[in-house]
């Protein structure tokens, strides 16, 4: 059965120019067995036909990339060579920037791939878009075993950190799952960062999600400006090879304060970027008992204490929360640095744990903390976000803003901005019969 995406570039207000050209690339991988213990990798060419990946696909030469009618300088082109220091497959597909392109993903199917099935046996994949000269490195690797796991053709993908591989490109991603009963399961996120707008649906049964209410280059514009800069600075990258980018490109993307904070001494951070929940979480220091949160499938969790330290001038909390015949919860690493990468303590451990812990960084994060004392949270009972959410500093301001400039209000400012369905996931109510990823304004 056909499934097509239509990827369109035509609404997007592209300038003309050599360097406006577009690519996509549709890569993912499954868990083959029910143990969960091979991982197997394919990619899709532009007749939606599968390939399993292969250390053969690594073609283009390290410190290379083809620009072959000679668009980008040649001081640009040393720069964007030095994000290719592997060897790596081109595994584009040509765009139309003018009319709409078509690929099927029917052959993502149960004939095609063994061992496709459901949940972790699901067919996880990204649809990479890209602008501009330089094309997505990926280099397929030789098979390995880690964790227990076997991955038989895995690769390496394109990064947006400084100096990573494919950082000079400009490109955005729409992650998604089909499994062996063809549904769809996808969202559009800004977790890690934000290089295009794109705009997604599918059918049957979906609504649109991603689409902003201004310009891609006025988000980023905005972003460049988020005060205080003493916390927000670094969040922008600038364009530094701007022949190889449609005319009129000054940002390659914006990194998200929760991939930030999990760079190793969050390079171009703020200086109180690391410090920011600090006051909010120490403030909470003997007032602990005054909070409950409740799960819908763990149950209510109260808190019986809490302490807060202060060891080179960052705060760490600790929190315990109690339920009568069950185990304590404790979370004794309650960090700012925690917080905007919900990590730690509070995304770890036992399913009830992991259900308690990740209201507790949603609300931090939506800076329901702000005001120490009685507060009730639940999954299941959630207030009115406008009234309820980033209503007093310290927030996440990049997840508040996303959540501004959406249309329909839902984004994925960070990792779990699912908790009260805030987050704008969605899954066909059948097998897909179509997906379609609009670019948004960019300028």
């Amino acid at each position: 059965m056909r499934a097509p995406v239509k990827i369109d570039l035509s609404q997007a207000n592209l300038p003309p120019g050599a360097s406006t050209v577009g690519y996509a690339y549709i890569i993912g991988g499954l868990y083959t067995n029910a143990g969960l213990t091979t991982f197997e990798c394919y990619r899709l060419d532009a007749s939606g036909t599968l390939h399993a990946i292969s250390t053969s696909d690594n073609t283009q030469a390290a410190n290379t990339f083809p620009d072959p009618n000679g668009v980008v300088s040649a001081t640009d082109r040393l720069t964007i060579n030095a994000t290719y220091p592997s060897s790596w497959a081109d595994y584009s597909i040509t765009l139309s920037t003018t009319a709409p392109n078509y690929i099927d993903l029917g052959n993502i199917n149960t004939a095609n791939i063994p061992g496709l099935g459901t949940g972790n046996n699901a067919f996880s994949m990204r649809v990479y878009i890209s602008l501009g000269i330089p094309k997505l490195p990926f280099t397929a690797q030789a098979a390995y075993t880690a964790g227990g796991v076997d991955h038989v053709n895995p690769y390496a993908g394109p990064g947006f950190d400084s100096g990573s591989p494919g950082a000079l490109c400009l490109f955005d991603w729409f992650e998604c799952s089909i499994d062996s009963g063809g549904v769809l399961n996808g969202n559009p996120t800004y977790v890690d960062q934000f290089g295009m707008p794109l705009v997604v649906v599918a059918q049957p049964g979906t609504t649109t999600q991603g689409q902003l209410n201004i310009t891609r280059q006025q988000v980023l514009t905005n972003i460049a400006g988020f005060s205080p800069a003493s916390v927000y600075a670094g969040l922008t990258q600038a364009a530094t090879a701007s022949s190889a980018y449609p005319s009129g490109t000054n940002y390659l993307r914006a990194i998200s304060p929760d991939h930030l904070a999990g760079l190793s001494g969050t390079p171009g951070a703020g200086a109180s970027f690391g410090t920011y929940f600090d006051t909010t979480i120490s403030a909470w220091d003997g007032l602990g008992t005054d909070i409950s949160v409740t799960d819908t499938n763990s149950g209510t969790y109260v808190s019986s204490s809490f302490t807060s330290t202060s060891v080179g001038g960052v705060v760490t909390g600790t929190w315990t929360f109690t339920k009568s015949g069950s185990p304590n919860l404790v979370f004794n690493d309650i960090t700012s640095s925690n917080i905007w990468q919900c990590a730690g303590s509070m995304a770890s451990g036992g399913t009830a744990q992991q259900n308690i812990g990740k209201q507790l960084l949603a609300a931090f994060n939506r800076g329901q903390m702000n005001t120490p004392g009685p507060l009730s949270l639940s999954d299941s009972s959630c207030p009115n976000p406008t009234t309820a959410y980033y209503q007093s500093t310290p927030y996440n301001m990049w997840a508040k803003r996303f959540h501004n400039w959406s249309s329909n209000g839902l984004a994925y400012g960070f990792a779990y901005d699912d908790v009260c369905s805030q987050n704008p996931s969605f899954n066909t109510t059948g097998a897909m019969t179509s997906l379609s990823i609009t670019l948004g304004t960019m300028f």
